[in-house]
C-alpha cells in the first residue's frame, strides 16, 4: 500500500474495531518513522514489533481516545501581561483574559492554525497555518495582524530565535526550513526527511532541525542561515531541548526510545540516555540540573541528571503524555494525557504524582501564567482551555475557546 494511504487505512480499521477488544497488526516498511510518529502524535495506541526481517505496527483500538483534528484549542501560549492565546475553530486565535477567565476577542488568521509561538520580548505572536502554508504575525500590543509570511507546505511548530525577530518554520512535505526575518522569508533551506520541531540555541548561534525520517539533525548557522552539516542521532528524532548555557542539545528519538546528547561545539553525539517507549518530548528543569522526556507509548516520564546522564526516575502518568512542562519555579511538572482527557501534576522534588485532574478532550500544549500560580491547557477535541490551580491541585475552569459567551 502506498505510504500516503497507510495511515488512513489503519485509522479506518481502528474506528471499525473500537469497542471489540481487538488488536490490529499490519506489516510495514523497516523504518516507518512518518507513519508511527503521526499515529502517536494523533493519540492512537500504537506499538512497533520486529519479527526476523519484518516490521509490524500494532494498534489497540480500545487503548486510548485519539485526537480527531477538529481544529479546536491545541496550542497555548501565555503573555506576561496575563493574556493567553490559543488556536481555535473557524481559522481564529482566541485571546483569553487569564484573571477573569473570559475570551475577550478572536483574531482571524490563516487556514487551519495549528501552533503558536511568542517572541522572547513578547511583542509578536507567530501562528503556523497548516492549511494556507503561511505564518500569521500578530502585534501583541494591539492584537492586530501585521504580516503574513509564506512558508513551505503544512508548516509545523514555529521557533523564534531568543534575540531579534527571526523565526523558523519547518515543512514536512517539502523537507525544508523557512527562515523568516522582520516579517518576510529570507531563506529556504533543504533539511532531512520528515523534519519536526526545530530549536534554536540560547545565543542564537545554532539552529537544530531534527528529521524523524532520516535519523539526523540538520545544523544551521544562525548568523548566515546556511546549512553546515548534519548530526546522526537515534531513530526518529522529533524534539530538542538545549541546556541553559547552550553547550548541550538533548534530542528525543521516538523510534529508538532514547535521548541523544550532542555537544554543540563539535556537533557530535557525546552520550545516549535510555528512555521509555516512544520517547518524544524533552525538557530541562529551570536550573538545568535535571532532564525529562515524555514517552508516548509507555505512558511515563524519564528523569535524568544532566551532569552524569544517569536516569534517576521513571514517573508513571496517564495515557499518551502529549506535552508537559516544568512550572517556572521548578516546583511542579504538568503533563497533558491526550489519550484519557486528563492532566497529571507531578511533584518535581519527589517525582511523585500529586494530583490527576480531568480536563477537556485531547489535552495538548500548556502554558503558565507569569507568577506560576495557574496553568492553561489546550483541549483540542472539546475546543477548551482548562485553567489549573497548581497549589490547589484543581481545575478552576474550562473555557470554550471558540465562543465569546463565557
Amino acid at each position: 500500500m502506498p505510504a500516503e494511504k497507510q495511515a488512513a487505512a489503519l485509522r479506518e480499521r481502528y474506528a471499525g474495531w473500537k469497542g471489540h477488544g481487538a488488536r490490529i497488526r499490519a506489516r510495514v516498511e523497516k523504518h516507518p518513522a512518518r507513519l508511527y510518529i503521526s499515529l502517536l502524535e494523533s493519540g492512537y495506541r500504537v506499538t512497533l514489533h520486529e519479527s526476523r526481517d519484518r516490521t509490524f505496527i500494532e494498534l489497540e483500538p480500545d487503548g486510548s481516545t485519539p485526537r480527531l483534528a477538529r481544529g479546536g484549542a491545541h496550542s497555548v501560549v501565555a503573555h506576561r501581561d496575563g493574556r493567553v492565546y490559543a488556536n481555535t475553530t473557524d481559522n481564529r486565535v482566541a485571546v483569553l483574559d487569564g484573571s477573569s477567565r473570559r475570551i475577550v476577542r478572536h483574531i482571524a488568521v490563516g487556514s487551519n492554525p495549528s501552533h503558536l509561538e511568542l517572541s522572547h520580548d513578547q511583542r509578536r505572536l507567530y501562528v503556523a497555518n497548516s492549511g494556507s502554508d503561511d505564518l500569521t504575525i500578530i502585534d501583541t500590543a494591539t492584537d492586530a495582524v501585521i504580516a503574513t509570511a509564506p512558508t513551505g507546505q503544512r508548516p509545523l511548530l514555529p521557533c523564534v530565535a531568543p534575540n531579534g525577530d527571526k523565526v523558523y518554520a519547518p515543512s514536512g512535505p517539502d523537507e525544508t526550513l523557512t527562515v523568516i526575518e522582520n516579517g518576510r522569508p529570507v531563506a529556504t533551506l533543504d533539511v532531512g526527511a520528515a523534519p519536526h520541531d526545530v530549536a534554536v540555541s540560547p545565543d542564537d548561534r545554532w539552529v537544530y532541525q531534527p528529521n524523524s525520517g532520516s535519523d539526523d539533525v540538520t545544523v544551521v548557522d544562525g548568523r548566515t542561515n546556511a546549512v553546515i552539516g548534519a548530526v546522526r542521532v537515534g531513530a526518529g528524532p522529533g524534539h530538542i531541548a538545549f541546556s541553559p548555557d547552550g553547550r548541550r542539545a538533548y534530542i528525543a528519538n521516538t523510534l529508538s526510545d532514547d535521548v541523544s546528547i550532542v555537544d554543540t561545539s563539535s556537533h557530535e553525539v557525546v552520550g545516549t540516555i535510555g528512555a521509555g517507549a516512544g520517547a518524544h518530548l524533552p525538557a530541562l528543569s529551570p536550573d538545568g540540573k535535571l532532564g525529562y522526556v515524555a514517552n508516548f507509548a509507555s505512558d511515563d516520564i524519564t528523569v535524568w541528571e544532566t551532569t552524569t546522564g544517569r536516569v534517576v526516575a521513571r514517573i508513571a502518568v496517564g495515557i499518551y503524555p502529549h506535552f508537559f512542562a516544568p512550572s517556572p519555579n521548578g516546583r511542579w511538572l504538568l503533563v497533558s494525557n491526550t489519550g484519557e482527557a486528563s492532566v497529571c501534576l507531578i511533584d518535581a522534588q519527589s517525582h511523585k504524582t500529586a494530583a490527576r485532574m480531568e480536563v477537556g478532550g485531547a489535552p495538548a500544549h500548556l502554558a503558565f501564567d507569569p507568577e506560576g500560580i495557574c496553568a492553561f491547557v489546550g483541549c483540542e477535541a472539546t475546543d477548551e482551555v482548562a485553567v489549573i490551580d497548581l497549589a490547589g491541585k484543581r481545575v478552576l475552569d474550562r473555557v470554550k475557546a471558540g465562543s465569546m459567551a463565557n
